[in-house]
């Protein structure tokens, strides 16, 4: 084989691995969830239900339902948090933040580069789950200490089951999820937010 034509392969072979490395995590997803949180004073698993939605790099959307029924909207440039009234005639609330701090958001960004150790964690695979442990650097900049990510049947985005984050104050905060579609168009806007009228507006 001539010479010119070997380097073509190999830097096709390497780009090829390069793409099959960080093809992990989705452009875009959308799920069911079941958010499990251990409430700090009762010690009790508190559970919502609820959809996500994510598009790289950093924007997701979470509407839990229930009676703790919110959305939460974070993007590269503001955060939304907006619980509706709970009583007709009472304002609903909208916390709106300028900075994008979200740990999930920047953990499932962090999963572009792929299921493999580096400056912000180790990774530990088993036969369908996979823990992360977070360096120093990954602590300070992703503000978690620890992550796992459980599979239904085998290592791939389609088949996750839960991931679950302990941050580094320990609390721990664990997305259990169904339905999950990988890859489509998502809905215009939806990783903004606009109040409804007469909503109260704090920033």
């Amino acid at each position: 084989m001539p010479r010119n034509a070997i380097i073509v392969l190999l830097i096709l072979t390497g780009s090829l691995f390069a793409k099959a490395k960080s093809s992990f995590l989705p452009k875009t997803f959308e799920a069911n969830f079941v958010k499990e949180e251990k409430a700090i004073l009762s010690g009790k698993t508190l559970k919502v239900e609820g959809q996500i939605f994510y598009k790289y790099p950093s924007r997701i959307r979470l509407e839990e339902q229930g009676n703790e029924k919110s959305v939460f909207v974070s993007n590269p440039f503001k955060t939304f948090y907006y619980k509706p009234p709970v009583f007709e005639g009472v304002p609903g609330e909208l916390t709106v933040n300028k900075s994008n701090s979200y740990p999930l958001t920047r953990f499932l960004d962090s999963l572009r580069n792929g299921l493999e150790s580096n400056d912000l964690y180790k990774v530990k695979k088993k036969k369908e789950l996979i823990d992360f442990t977070f360096t120093k650097k990954g602590i300070n900049e992703l503000k978690i200490a620890k992550a796992q990510i459980g599979f239904t049947n085998k290592i791939d985005f389609h088949h996750v089951k839960y991931v679950e984050i302990v941050l580094d104050n320990d609390k721990k905060v664990r997305f259990v999820l169904d339905h999950v579609k990988v890859g489509g168009k998502l809905k215009e806007g939806l990783f903004d937010f606009k109040a409804p009228k007469g909503t109260r507006v704090s920033q």
